[in-house]
């Protein structure tokens, strides 16, 4: 999608987001459903601009073995594949609110992830991961209250030592991200914004305070 486009299509959503809870949420539910009709619709497999974002995204990873894995807004896997390839020891979930998408992520996965429906507005999934990725779906989550809740329960989902790694369009992204730096649990360890393709990008990693021990008198 150009650039145009992609504004256009965010500005979209951030006023849909912002009717009553229940209507909006149907609404989005409801649309990517019908987006997901058709596979590939975002082109992750065929769109240089894409392959190159997800290949700095692992880049960008810290170096080091993760238990398990979860990939917010995943649509149909593609990258969660990836996440799961280049960590096989892990348990990697993928979540989205299109239950279509869920279905082609299972039906194409390449790896041993595992994929479930969810609405991270209403829901999150059962147990801690020690890294946690959320790229280009923030600005559906609705308002500054809405994105403020969102923020913290990906947050609330790390286990203590753990890696979230956040991703959005440049300079959005430091919007976006505004609630994660300001959460006290996490410390932003690295912001790379890259800029040379037209549609410059920003990924935020953050790592949460791992629990530290006072020794007894």
């Amino acid at each position: 999608m150009a650039k145009a486009g992609d504004a256009l299509h965010r500005a979209f959503f951030g006023l849909l987001a912002r009717l009553p809870a229940t209507g909006a949420q149907e609404s989005v539910r409801r649309y990517f459903d019908w987006w997901h009709r058709r596979p590939d619709p975002w082109r992750y497999t065929s769109d240089s601009y894409e392959r190159d974002r997800h290949a700095a995204l692992l880049g960008c990873l810290p170096r080091r073995e993760y238990a398990r894995i979860l990939d917010v807004g995943c649509s149909e896997g593609v990258f969660t594949d990836l996440l799961a390839t280049a960590h096989p020891g892990a348990e990697t979930l993928g979540v989205d609110i299109s239950s279509q998408a869920v279905r082609s992520a299972a039906r194409r996965a390449a790896s041993a992830a595992r994929f479930a429906c969810l609405d991270i507005r209403r829901h999150a999934p059962q147990g801690a991961f020690d890294l946690v990725v959320c790229t280009e779906m923030l600005y559906y989550v609705g308002g500054a209250r809405s994105l403020r809740q969102v923020s913290g329960r990906l947050a609330g989902l790390l286990e203590p030592g753990g890696v979230l790694m956040a991703s959005h369009p440049f300079p959005e992204s430091r919007r976006l991200h505004r609630h994660f730096s300001a959460a006290g649990s996490l410390r932003q360890i690295e912001e790379l914004v890259v800029r040379g393709n037209g549609r410059p990008y920003g990924i935020s990693v953050y790592s949460r305070a791992p629990v530290t021990f006072t020794a007894a008198p």
